[in-house]
């Protein structure tokens, strides 16, 4: 699973270091800001990653605040897999758990944080 997990990575890499999403809403993949016409709490994810992978920190950070930090941890956790993996360790599911919930209320509240500034 770790092998898989990192080579979807780099096969991402390697497609975002060459293609950049369209910015056209008439274009956009997600269901929400084409029903609705606003972001949804991931909207310019995709691109922030594009922007990343070429090394432009700014606009990564420009289109989502969250895409450094967590690509950043992504890799972190990437890294880490293997140590953990030897060693027997798994996180408990109270762990993940919380895990999950945080980064879901993270990502909510950059959301409102995000749509308060364009109302």
């Amino acid at each position: 699973m770790w092998a898989l997990a990192g080579a979807a990575a780099l096969a991402a890499v390697i497609v975002l270091r060459r293609w950049m999403p369209p910015d056209d809403p008439a274009l956009t993949v997600c269901w929400l800001r084409r029903v609705t016409h606003h972001d949804c709490p991931t909207c310019g994810m995709t691109r922030a990653a594009a922007h990343l992978v070429r090394g432009e920190w700014a606009a990564a950070a420009a289109r989502h605040p969250l895409a450094l930090p967590l690509a950043a941890e992504a890799a972190a956790l990437w890294l880490a897999a293997p140590i953990a993996i030897v060693r027997g360790w798994r996180p408990s599911g109270r762990a993940a758990r919380a895990w999950l919930y945080a980064h879901v209320a993270l990502v909510l509240a950059v959301w409102i944080v995000r749509l308060l500034r364009h109302a």
